[in-house]
């Protein structure tokens, strides 16, 4: 009886949890890191920012209540925005530049063009290598080496962005 109890609390703290989260970021890609930088707009002359690198396979999720990593305390059916991009493995010593992902706009002339993301609070990022990649042309935003899915919380896709970037006037290929 007793055991069942702790298995029982237990099933209900691992539901809890996975509710519990603002947003996931994961990367199934089995070299390259990734990194995810909330961009938090809410009565902020300046964003603030948080980022946070993942490792191949790996997976980072926020807690809602922390205000680090979801700074402007979005609701269950907001949307959170990010910059996103994916870190290739280099050659040994050699810094590697990350590849932007999402779309490219600049809603200000004044600033510099912003790569980003939105997806679903509490939903999830996941980055993973485009199977329909060709080698034999140039990476661009038409033909992508990763791409980058935000996904709803119970895993349908909300939208698919190539790695690089594609220009906000660009019609979407992959």
């Amino acid at each position: 009886m007793r055991a069942a109890l702790h298995a029982l609390l237990l099933v209900g703290a691992l539901v809890a949890s996975r509710e519990a989260m603002a947003y996931c970021v994961r990367n199934a890609l089995p070299d390259a890191s990734v990194r995810a930088t909330v961009i938090a707009l809410k009565g902020l002359a300046v964003p603030k920012l948080f980022a946070e690198t993942v490792g191949p396979g790996r997976e980072f999720c926020c807690n809602p209540k922390n205000a680090d990593c979801n700074p402007d305390r979005i609701g269950d059916e907001g949307f959170a925005l990010f910059e996103a991009e994916v870190r290739p493995p280099g050659a040994q010593g050699a810094a590697v530049l990350g590849i932007k992902c999402g779309v490219v706009s600049s809603a200000d002339p004044r600033k510099p063009p912003l790569a980003h993301v939105a997806i679903p609070v509490r939903g999830f990022l996941r980055f993973e290598r485009n199977a329909r990649f060709d080698v034999r042309r140039r990476p661009a935003s038409d033909n992508p080496p990763y791409l980058l899915q935000a996904l709803t919380a119970d895993n349908r896709v909300s939208a698919v962005y190539p790695c690089p970037a594609r220009g906000v006037n660009e019609t979407p290929r992959s």
